[in-house]
């Protein structure tokens, strides 16, 4: 199992973390929530930046490099780069700040600031001996390549690759603020294409990510979900689970109250047959929810092994809204072969999580049937696949029940029963007042 250590980055002080299928993490906000998600998506990444650069070093020689670096040397300064782009200037972070990743027993990557007299707070990069090992092999095995071997055996190296970090899943990123990004949606394209790679790099590396997914995903979406669905069984062999995908599409729609098309580039929301408005002018609940929709639909679809980072996913949707996406989030596991991180602040999303904890719990003693028919099986979660943290003050602290095998009410409930106790209160207070007047 992947494991990831914090000491005091950001708002988190000190937090060790086993990477399992389901992880929720709620607090309050500017807690660490989103500091924990990046540190993830982060080094779940640098496979894939391992994979960029030895692309450019086969493509383009060392034209880029005038160091000559080797693949090690290379991508410790990537990963030195892609760390100020997501987490911002080292200068003023904590000097005992470090961050240790385990992708197997004797896989790791520890990030750590070291004293230097020219830079404050130089970002220090060790990667693990077996890894050290496993970059030079892969450096001879394949930058000796032409670029056309490389072009077509891309496959093969990038499954190279993900055998060295123990990982096949591809890691996907949804920030928190989609709106804005789809309101800007018909400038999107032309803005980012006029940035130049410096003004890229102002970006948040996450976000950055997020933005060039969608733009190479919007393409896709130029017909209904149900009509790209029978388009992958009429054109692929590639086993699919019917049953996943039809219900994805049906909760998408629900949850939308129309269906995204992309055509000839312009953005719709499409309401029914003849009728559409433009994405840049749908209410901000959809604007929020579309694009963790289609991302998480294109990979169930095209059967990606993926791990979803999803920050509050609840964000501008009714209360009902919000069960039917948590909902469709732990049905695009597609039969548990994804897995989730969920950063939230809501207790409809966790509420959801609990009754899908409960259907997997209660599933051996009740008729399995029946059980279906209230909640899909496709949507239970196992307890013992699922993790959910509390943070707060810098702590990061387990808030699973192991009696009731379900996320505790505590976290569910703090702040109603907040709500209750100044009702009360109220209450109290004006009786008082009525018996001192003596009605």
């Amino acid at each position: 199992m992947q494991k990831i250590i914090i000491n005091r980055l950001g708002p988190v002080e000190h937090s060790e973390l086993d990477i399992k299928e389901f992880m929720v993490f709620t607090g309050p906000q500017a807690s660490g929530k989103s500091t924990i998600a990046k540190s993830i998506f982060f080094f779940k990444n640098v496979k894939n930046v391992l994979f960029n650069q030895l692309r450019k070093k086969c493509l383009l020689g060392n034209q880029e490099d005038t160091l000559n670096f080797s693949v090690k040397n290379s991508l410790i300064r990537d990963i030195r780069s892609d760390f100020l782009q997501t987490f911002g200037s080292t200068w003023c972070m904590d000097k005992n700040m470090s961050i240790r990743y385990d992708y197997a027993e004797d896989i790791w990557i520890t990030i750590s600031l070291k004293p230097d007299p020219v830079t404050p707070n130089y970002i220090w990069i060790e990667l693990s001996p077996a890894l050290t090992e496993s970059l030079q092999e892969i450096e001879r095995e394949f930058l000796s390549k032409s670029d056309m071997s490389f072009i077509v055996e891309s496959e093969m190296i990038k499954s190279r690759i993900n055998m060295v970090f123990h990982d096949e899943a591809e890691v996907v990123y949804i920030p928190a603020g989609r709106s804005m990004i789809t309101l800007l949606s018909t400038q999107l394209n032309y803005l980012y294409s006029a940035m130049d790679d410096t003004q890229k790099k102002n970006i948040d590396y996450c976000t950055q990510n997020y933005l060039e997914k969608i733009m190479m995903l919007k393409p896709s979406f130029s017909q209904g979900v149900e009509q790209m669905i029978r388009e992958m069984l009429r054109l692929t062999d590639m086993k699919v689970d019917r049953e996943i995908l039809y219900t994805a599409a049906e909760l998408m729609k629900q949850i939308l109250n129309g269906e995204y098309r992309n055509v000839d580039g312009e953005e719709r929301l499409q309401v029914e047959e003849g009728r559409y408005v433009k994405i840049n002018f749908a209410s901000s609940g959809q604007q929020e929810a579309v694009w963790i929709l289609n991302v998480l639909f294109y990979y169930l679809l095209n059967n990606k092994k993926t791990y979803f980072i999803i920050e509050e996913p609840e964000s501008h949707l009714f209360p009902n809204a919000q069960k039917l996406m948590t909902e469709f989030i732990s049905l695009a596991r597609g039969r548990h072969k994804n897995q989730i991180f969920i950063t939230t602040h809501s207790p409809y999303i966790l509420g959801t999580i609990n009754n899908l904890l409960y259907a997997d719990n209660i599933s051996k003693i009740v008729d399995e049937e029946q059980l279906n028919a209230i909640v899909n099986k496709s949507k239970w979660i196992s307890f013992s696949s699922m993790s959910a943290f509390f943070i707060q003050g810098g702590k990061v602290s387990p808030c699973m029940d192991e009696e009731f095998k379900a996320i505790e009410n505590e976290v569910i409930d703090g702040v109603s029963e907040e709500i209750n106790k100044d009702y009360e209160k109220m209450v109290l207070l004006k009786e008082k007042m009525l018996h001192k007047e003596g009605r």
